[in-house]
């Protein structure tokens, strides 16, 4: 990758800094490595092309449309922005071998990248990256004058095959009100026209064109939602939902509870699917994921399935067949009955029908949960580091503590970075960063001061460690 070194590839495509380390050039060159890699394969050589709200999203698009036109691959561009989880559906809808999201999700406004999805409507797996990587030293990003480029508008046909998916009728008869923020991203109005059919009243903030993002990174959580959440709090909205950037992350927030965080989310949506859909199937949740689901899948009878950082995990098990629900620490969830990918839309839709069908709502699920599961708290954090950070890392899985917060430490898990239990339950987790020069620490303890105590000692350790490493 010496041509775009310092293009970062990520779980599911590559990412930079704007007019930095991604401009033309970068696109340019990824383009003709996935043209190369199409006609390697001997798929169709076609492919679909959607852009974000970013700043040149749609330039970048119409670049990358470009050099697939020179490089005998036919595009279809997407003609507004829209989120990556509908480009999925529209790649699978209609058959074309993958597509690309020029985004970059919840990440700084500055930053865009490019995100591949496949055929099955989905992440490619780390091979599939890999491969195509491998035509980079052999790929141009110049263009010669390729002709006109064909334009798709999706939209229709997404909306409809959600109300599909959803009960639609109940969702009607509840005169709902919900309050949605897209956070000037791609799922702005998106919500508004699948229930527009129906009584549910839907408000949106924030869904004007703005590509600094109002001043925070497009992702959705208690602090980035606070405008959301005071709106709920005073009883105008029996709901409200945020989504990031893209389009396959979310939380909500609920009039007398407050921010749901996606820990909550996930163990709602999994209880509402067993109890009232009476759906079965294993349950999938990431490294760092509340243990809440994991306890509710055993009560349940379900298999439980724990996997590292990153939606491309899930997804390869999705395409196995049996999975009834795929969910993430940041928010992105999944479902078995739709393609192996998380989308955030429907997610918030399917939260809708709980709050509509459940005699209490999601605040009455929650406290069921609560029964079976117990009570926990969370915290998440970053550290900047002065040394490697993962030289750091790996000095501190060589001097793992005897206790942490005075309870003693009974096992590890270091799949993907350092995940350390103690013996009552409680755990932390730190790993290195997939796309920013950080280490992230989680921790799950009884309630959120002791997780954020837990978080501390951790953060303690850590630093200290990158003390010693960078004298």
């Amino acid at each position: 990758m010496d041509n775009i070194k310092n293009l970062k590839s990520t779980s599911d495509g590559w990412r930079g800094v704007t007019a930095d380390t991604f401009t033309y050039n970068e696109v340019g060159l990824i383009a003709s490595a996935i043209a190369k890699y199409i006609q390697e394969k001997g798929y169709a050589k076609k492919i679909i092309i959607s852009y974000d709200t970013r700043f040149l999203g749609e330039k970048f698009a119409q670049k990358a449309a470009q050099v697939f036109k020179v490089n005998g691959i036919i595009p279809l561009v997407i003609s507004y922005p829209i989120p990556t989880p509908l480009l999925s559906f529209r790649v699978n809808q209609l058959g074309y071998p993958c597509g690309i999201s020029i985004t970059a999700s919840h990440n700084p406004y500055n930053h865009n990248g490019i995100k591949l999805r496949m055929n099955y409507g989905g992440a490619p797996t780390p091979q599939i990256i890999k491969e195509v990587e491998s035509f980079l030293p052999f790929s141009s990003p110049e263009i010669r004058t390729a002709g006109a480029i064909n334009f798709d508008n999706p939209l229709k046909d997404y909306v409809e095959y959600m109300r599909s998916l959803v009960d639609m009728e109940s969702i009607h008869s509840s005169q709902a009100k919900i309050l949605i923020d897209p956070m000037y991203g791609t799922t702005a109005g998106l919500l508004k026209k699948i229930l527009g059919t129906t009584s549910v009243v839907v408000d949106e903030i924030h869904t004007h064109h703005d590509p600094y993002f109002g001043g925070v990174n497009p992702e959705p959580q208690r602090k980035t939602t606070l405008e959301l959440q005071q709106s709920v709090s005073i009883g105008l909205y029996d709901l409200g939902i945020a989504h990031d950037g893209d389009g396959d992350r979310l939380t909500a927030c609920l009039p007398d509870i407050g921010y749901l965080s996606p820990h909550d989310i996930s163990a709602v949506l999994l209880w509402y699917l067993v109890r009232k859909r009476k759906l079965t199937g294993k349950v999938i949740g990431s490294l760092t994921l509340s243990r809440r689901l994991s306890r509710l899948a055993e009560y349940f009878g379900l298999e439980y399935v724990e996997i590292p950082i990153g939606f491309h995990y899930a997804t390869a098990l999705m395409l196995q067949g049996g999975v009834l629900i795929a969910a993430e620490e940041n928010g992105g969830i999944g479902f078995g009955f739709y393609l192996p990918e998380r989308d955030a839309t429907l997610a918030a839709l399917m939260l809708i029908e709980a709050e509509v069908k459940v005699a209490g709502g999601i605040a009455s699920i929650l406290e069921e949960i609560g029964k079976i599961s117990g009570k926990s708290g969370f915290y998440r954090m970053n550290i900047d580091l002065n040394s490697n950070r993962t030289e750091c890392l790996k000095e501190l899985r060589s001097n793992i503590p005897k206790e942490l917060t005075g309870i003693k430490v009974c096992k590890i898990n270091d799949a993907d970075g350092l995940k350390i239990f103690l013996t009552n339950g409680d755990w932390v987790c730190i790993r290195v960063a997939g796309t920013e020069d950080l280490l992230r620490i989680y921790a799950e303890a009884g309630d959120n001061a002791l997780a954020e105590q837990l978080a501390n000692e951790a953060a303690w350790l850590v630093k200290k460690i990158d003390g010693k490493l960078a004298r």
